[in-house]
């Protein structure tokens, strides 16, 4: 799951965001260490269940890993 989060969301929603274009992470949700464990809910609700994130599926998250993260409970595993 964390890996995931890594691949699929850290690179906008970190402390120092990687993407091109942006500069602080979006509405100043960091998903990197404990702010994964602390935004569970809104990764599953927003990666999970819906397509919301990330937008327009631009890091290419997969059905697959859209089920893991709807299933994640909020532990890293």
């Amino acid at each position: 799951m964390e890996e995931i989060v890594a691949t699929r969301c850290s690179m906008c929603h970190a402390a120092q965001p990687v993407w091109e274009g942006i500069a602080t992470p979006p509405r100043g949700v960091v998903l990197e260490g404990d702010g994964i464990r602390r935004h569970a809910e809104q990764i599953r609700l927003q990666a999970g269940y819906s397509s919301a994130m990330p937008p327009a599926n631009i890091t290419g998250i997969t059905p697959q890993e859209r089920a893991v993260l709807a299933a994640w409970s909020g532990d890293i595993k």
